[in-house]
């Protein structure tokens, strides 16, 4: 008799529909590594909705970035604070949440 699959093991299985090209996703830099991921950018009036700014010091202006990305395809996993590139862009790791092996990765550039 076989063993029923954890929820767990079917969320596994399933990474590949959250994380679509066909859908959302498209291939990004990540770190160096090359990955289907989803890449959020609050517009203007997102951040003044939801208070989510980036002017850390007075006359720096910065841009928010939120990634969404299978864990596994990562070499390493982001840590609060880090260097990151996404697509050629340097941010720094603001947070990194891993939900069932789908990263959620915010970031923040400056803008000089």
């Amino acid at each position: 008799m076989d063993k029923q699959p954890t929820f767990k093991d079917q969320v596994a299985v399933d990474l590949d529909t959250f994380i679509n090209a066909d859908e959302f996703a498209d291939e990004h830099n990540l770190n160096g590594d090359v990955v289907k991921a989803i890449v959020e950018s609050p517009t203007s009036q997102e951040k003044w909705l939801t208070n989510r700014q980036y002017n850390l010091y007075d006359g720096l202006e910065g841009m928010l970035y939120t990634v969404h990305c299978r864990k596994c395809d990562l070499s390493m996993l982001p840590v609060f604070g880090q260097r990151f590139d996404l697509d050629g862009v340097i941010c720094i790791v603001d947070n990194v949440i891993n939900d069932m092996g789908i990263l959620t990765i915010e970031l923040h550039a400056e803008v000089t």
